[in-house]
């Protein structure tokens, strides 16, 4: 399986017991990128995670957190150096987005990522040669060779 980017939005939703089908359907695409080594994220949106997910109105223990990110370490995670910066102002430059996002859109690039899993963007649309896949709208394929 190719390399799938992870941000933000996804990996705070695999925490929330609450809103059932996206906690199911983010948990069903982290498993399937356990299982293949093929996950991929960045160290900003491991911050971002951590500010979100122990902040939130029912907040996560900062040492769940912690837990996670730890395992989230093992991805590699992509770090933000000025290539990144460059790449994201172009997406910005390009599609008008969020500055948040054009970040993530970078470093899926860098990262070597076809396909980003996010909540923030439109799925299906395509920013910098990445497809965004919201993942309520595309299930996490059964076969890992998909």
């Amino acid at each position: 399986m190719n390399p799938v980017f992870v941000d933000t939005s996804v990996l705070v939703a695999a925490e929330d017991v609450g809103a059932v089908a996206l906690y199911a359907a983010s948990l069903a695409w982290l498993d399937l990128l356990w299982r293949t080594r093929s996950g991929r994220t960045a160290s900003q949106s491991l911050c971002e995670f951590y500010d979100e997910v122990t902040t939130a109105a029912v907040p996560l223990p900062q040492g769940d957190a912690r837990a996670a990110i730890r395992r989230y370490q093992t991805w590699n995670p992509w770090l933000t150096d000025a290539a990144t910066l460059e790449t994201a102002w172009a997406v910005q430059a390009r599609h008008q987005l969020a500055f948040g996002d054009c970040l993530a859109v970078a470093c899926a690039q860098h990262s070597g990522c076809e396909q980003m899993l996010t909540l923030n963007l439109p799925h299906g649309m395509q920013f910098g040669g990445v497809t965004m896949v919201h993942p309520l709208h595309l299930p996490a394929p059964a076969d890992a060779a998909s």
